[in-house]
Order: structure tokens, then C-alpha cells, then sequence
């Protein structure tokens, strides 16, 4: 059992670099009309760990304080319930299994924490930082290896992210997309921010300047957007909660490191060879990121854009990806309000694609791409409510528990992530990593 435990230990440890390897490798098992089947690194060892956790709570008897925590299971069993009336039974009950699998995963942690996962906070600390340093460098060099035309098969960047699209590339790492990486990073960003608020170091300083540039670099809006309101509570924390100075450090911090991203990507558009400048670069992120509010393009001469034949396909803020996003919530919360039952219990875990399909608002492998609204329409009221009440009670759990409030800063910027997609795959680090962060904060500060 001894080496059992040890195994559990590491693979605790390895998880939040695992997590990078979230769609490459992967494993595909084919698909349906509705879905594809596929498997990752994150998922194997996350049902690795699943059933490890239930071999070690069961010999350690730990399995008598699961009654502790029965309000955390509410919104899994009313998620399992919905299986049966859901409008896709196989997404149902894989969704479902996979939410399960996390929750498994979670409560073993939890039961778990005092003996085999006791003091491991500088090992996953270093873990955390080493992983995402990699993960930022593998990014850059994506980035040169589509500057010199180097195939998208061998740099992994997804369709959306070559420079053809902007005239520069947008990282995603080993994740699907540059959203997920980013996100991914959130954690790192927020961490290195904190280390520097307390430190002030050179090291510090050096860690929360990379890590923001990469969250930057992903130009990742739903990613951004949730690392500026990340640090906004971090500083809000640090000044009304626990009354102490230093939390401006980090706006000059991260200023510098959406300068350095925003140079990398304006000498990446001057290069791509498709007739774009530096300062075009520039202004397309600028435009981009701000909804296309501010808009600083000079206009180019005719002659030149005429001889200009391979162009970037976007000029500037992609209204269409926001209208998307919008187009489908809006669709959701349609169907929801259409029906009684539907608004009471919702159309079943996984259904929200045929839910769409069947409204003649999408196709049927659609996703709602916000996840409060993705929730609201396949398990209903209910459901909402009670994901709801499971996230407020996080909430309460960490701020009488732990002194240091790191984890709801963390919290606080990964449910602004959630209105930008839904679904679990290529989320796991949003439910898992507070969790794990929140065992150590029960043992100490974090330092």
C-alpha cells in the first residue's frame, strides 16, 4: 500500500503539467452526428487517479466521512438523474461520467489530504511554475516554426491560429485551442502575481512577467479578460482584506507584458510575408481586444493593397466570434424558456446540441460555448440552482478555511472563463486545481 500511496502522490504532483497535454496527444475512437470520442493524457490519468483514490480511501476507512460532505454531491446525482430524459443519452452519460470522475477525484483529495497528500505544496509549486515556463516556450516556438512556413502538422497549431488568420500566429500549446491555453495559464499568472506582491524579487519579478506575457500571447480574450479581473481581486484582497500596501506592483508588471506580447506580435506580422506591418499588428490586437472600440489603423495606400494578393482574413476585431457566442446563449436560454419542463428540469446532461438541433438553431455537434448557460438548459432550474449554490459554497468553504485567499482570486477567474466555453475535456484545471491548491492553503500560507 505504501507504494500505492507514493504513486497517488506523484501522479497528484504531475497532474497540473499533465494538464497542458490537454488535445495533444489524443486518442480518437471515431464519432457520431453529435460528438466525437476521443481520449487524452489528462483524461487517462485523471481515471488512473479515480481509481487509485478508491483503492487508498477504502483501506484508509476514510470512506466514513463522505457524509461530511453529501451537499457537495447534489448537483453530480441531480446531473446523473438528467441522464434519463436527456436528448442524447450517449453525451449524457458520458458527461455525466466524466463530471462524476472529477468529483471522485475532488473528494479523494479532500479525505485524502492529511496522509498521503500531506505536505506537498513546494513540490506542486515547483511542478506549476517548471510545466507552464515549458508550456510558454513550446508556445514561442509554434509561433517561429508558422513564420517559416512550417506545417501546422508538426507545430500543433489549430486551424484558427496560423498567421493567416491575423498576419501572426496565436499559440494553443497543447491544448485545442488558444482559449484553453490561456486559461491554463491563469493559475501560473495569478501565482507568480501573488509571489511578487509578497516578495518582490527577481525572480518574481521575472516569473509574473512571463507568465502574463504568455497568458497575452495566447490572445485569448476570453483568457485575458479573466486574468485582469483575476488581478483586480487579488488587489482588492490585498488592500480591504488583509490591509496591506504593495498590490500596485503588479499593474506596471503586467503592463510590461502585454507591451512585450504586443511588440512580439506586431514584429511577427511585419514578417509573415503577407503584407502586413509591424504597427498593423499592433492595432489588430488592440481593435481585437477591446471589441473593436479602439481602432488605430492608418490606411494603406491603394497601389499597395491592390499588390498585396495573400492577405490575413481578418483586419481586426472578429465581431462574428462574439455574435457566436452571444447567437447561442441567447438560443439556449430560448429553448429553455419554451417549455415549463424544459425550464424546471432541462433537456438532460449532454442534450444541449439536439436541444439546438432539434429548434433548427444549430447543428447537433454544437456546444453553447457558455457554460452558466449550458447548465441552465440541460438540467433546468434545478440544475442551475444547484450548480449555483455548489460554487457559492466553495466560496464560504475556502474563506473560513483558509487564511490565505489565493484560491478564490483563482476561483473568482476561472467563473469569468466559463461564460466563454462549456463542457468538461478541456477543463478539468478549472474544477481539480482549486481543489488541489486547496489543501495546501488548509496546511499554510502559501509562500
Amino acid at each position: 500500500m505504501k507504494k500505492l500511496s507514493k504513486f497517488y502522490r506523484c501522479l497528484f504532483l504531475a497532474f497540473p503539467a499533465v494538464l497542458y497535454f490537454s488535445y495533444f496527444p489524443i486518442i480518437a475512437l471515431g464519432s457520431n452526428e453529435t460528438m466525437n470520442f476521443e481520449l487524452s493524457l489528462p483524461l487517462i490519468s485523471l481515471v488512473i487517479f479515480d481509481i487509485i483514490s478508491v483503492v487508498l480511501v477504502i483501506a484508509e476507512k476514510k470512506y466514513k466521512k463522505l457524509l461530511n460532505y453529501k451537499w457537495w454531491l447534489l448537483f453530480p446525482i441531480w446531473t446523473a438523474l438528467s441522464v434519463f430524459w436527456s436528448l442524447n443519452t450517449t453525451r449524457a452519460i458520458l458527461t455525466a461520467g466524466m463530471l462524476w470522475a472529477i468529483v471522485v477525484a475532488g473528494l479523494a483529495i479532500v479525505l485524502l489530504k492529511d496522509s498521503v497528500l500531506k505536505n506537498t505544496w513546494k513540490t506542486l509549486k515547483k511542478v506549476i511554475y517548471v510545466s507552464s515556463g515549458i508550456a510558454i516556450l513550446w508556445c514561442i516556438v509554434q509561433c517561429i516554426l508558422d513564420l517559416v512556413g512550417v506545417s501546422s502538422d508538426y507545430s500543433l497549431l489549430c486551424a484558427g491560429c496560423t498567421k493567416e488568420m491575423f498576419g501572426f500566429p496565436h499559440p494553443n500549446g497543447f491544448a485545442i485551442e488558444p482559449q484553453f491555453m490561456g486559461n491554463l495559464l491563469l493559475l501560473p499568472a495569478l501565482l507568480s502575481a501573488k509571489d511578487l506582491i509578497s516578495s518582490r524579487n527577481k525572480k518574481s519579478l521575472l516569473l509574473a512577467t512571463v507568465f502574463a506575457f504568455g497568458v497575452f500571447l495566447t490572445f485569448s480574450r476570453g483568457a485575458i479578460y479573466a486574468f485582469i479581473i483575476g488581478l483586480v481581486a487579488m488587489a482588492v484582497f490585498r488592500i480591504f482584506v488583509e490591509k496591506k500596501k504593495g498590490a500596485v506592483v503588479i499593474l506596471p508588471v503586467t503592463i510590461l507584458a502585454f507591451v512585450l506580447a504586443l511588440n512580439a506580435q506586431g514584429m511577427m506580422s511585419a514578417f509573415s510575408g503577407l503584407g502586413e506591418t509591424y504597427n498593423s499588428g499592433i492595432n489588430k490586437v488592440i481593435n481585437h481586444l477591446s471589441l473593436g472600440v479602439i481602432d488605430i489603423k492608418a490606411e494603406k495606400p491603394a497601389e499597395e493593397t491592390e499588390k498585396t494578393e495573400n492577405k490575413p482574413i481578418f483586419d481586426g476585431y472578429v465581431a462574428e466570434s462574439t455574435d457566436t457566442r452571444v447567437r447561442l446563449t441567447n438560443s439556449a436560454l430560448q429553448i429553455w424558456s419554451s417549455d415549463a419542463k424544459i425550464a424546471l428540469i432541462g433537456v438532460g446532461v449532454g442534450g444541449a446540441g439536439q436541444a439546438l438541433s432539434d429548434f433548427g438553431l444549430s447543428l447537433p455537434k454544437e456546444i453553447i460555448q457558455n457554460e452558466y448557460a449550458s447548465v441552465l438548459l440541460e438540467t433546468g432550474a434545478v440544475g442551475f440552482i444547484l450548480f449555483i449554490f455548489t460554487i457559492g459554497m466553495a466560496f464560504v468553504v475556502i474563506w473560513k478555511k483558509s487564511e490565505d485567499k489565493f484560491v478564490i482570486v483563482l476561483l473568482t477567474s476561472y467563473l469569468v472563463t466559463l461564460f466563454f466555453f462549456s463542457g468538461y475535456p478541456n477543463a478539468l484545471h478549472i474544477y481539480l486545481l482549486p481543489v488541489m491548491l486547496g489543501i495546501c492553503l488548509q496546511e499554510k500560507r502559501l509562500r
